[in-house]
C-alpha cells in the first residue's frame, strides 16, 4: 500500500521539498477525505484536469469545499476548458489511485493553475496519490512550488456544510 505516488515522491525529492503525512480513513473525495483527517476544507487542495479544445491539459487547484468555476479558468487563462475524461485521467496519472489526483501538476509535467485562497494558507494539505494520505505542505513551500503557476479566483459554488448555512441563513458553527 503506497503512501505516496512516486511520481510525486521523485519530484518533492528533487526539489528538496519537506512534507509530512497525513493519515485518514479511506475516503472517496477529498471533501470527505478532509472532513475525515478533521482538517479544513479549505486548506485542503483537491485536483481538477481541465482539457482545453486544443487538446492541452491544465490542473486547477481548489479548496476541497469549492466546485471549479470554468468561466473564472477559461477567463484567466484565455481559452476554454472543460472537464477532462474520467478514462484519461489514469494514463495521465499512471501511479495514483482513480481519484486521489495530487493537486501538484508540475511534478506529472502538467500547467496548473492555482486558487488564490491557497497561496493565504498556513498550510496546504493535497492527495498523497491513494484514498488514505494527505500531505501537509506549510505555506512557505507550497508558495515556493506554485510561485510561477497562473492564479486567480477559480472558485464556484462551495460544496458542504456552507451551502445548508446559505440556504437557511444560519450562523452554524462546527
Amino acid at each position: 500500500m503506497m503512501a505516496i505516488a512516486i511520481t510525486l515522491k521523485e519530484y518533492f525529492e528533487h526539489e528538496n521539498i519537506h512534507y509530512d503525512t497525513i493519515k485518514h480513513r479511506r475516503t472517496f473525495t477529498t471533501l470527505d477525505a478532509s472532513r475525515s483527517a478533521h482538517l479544513p476544507a479549505g486548506n485542503v487542495a483537491k485536483a481538477v484536469v481541465l482539457e482545453s479544445i486544443t487538446g492541452d491539459y491544465l490542473m486547477a487547484s481548489l479548496p476541497a469545499n469549492s466546485r471549479v468555476s470554468l468561466t473564472g479558468v477559461s477567463q484567466i487563462m484565455g481559452k476554454y476548458y472543460y472537464l477532462a475524461n474520467e478514462q484519461r485521467l489514469q494514463a495521465l496519472f499512471p501511479d495514483c489511485v482513480k481519484g486521489a489526483i495530487p493537486a501538484m501538476g508540475s511534478a506529472y509535467d502538467m500547467s496548473m493553475i492555482v486558487d488564490d485562497s491557497l497561496l493565504t494558507a498556513d498550510s496546504v494539505y493535497i492527495e498523497s496519490g491513494d484514498h488514505q494520505n494527505f500531505l501537509k505542505l506549510s505555506n512557505q513551500e507550497y508558495s515556493d512550488l506554485v510561485e510561477d503557476m497562473s492564479h486567480g479566483d477559480i472558485r464556484g459554488k462551495t460544496m458542504g456544510a456552507p451551502r445548508i448555512w446559505e440556504r437557511t441563513n444560519i450562523n452554524w458553527r462546527i
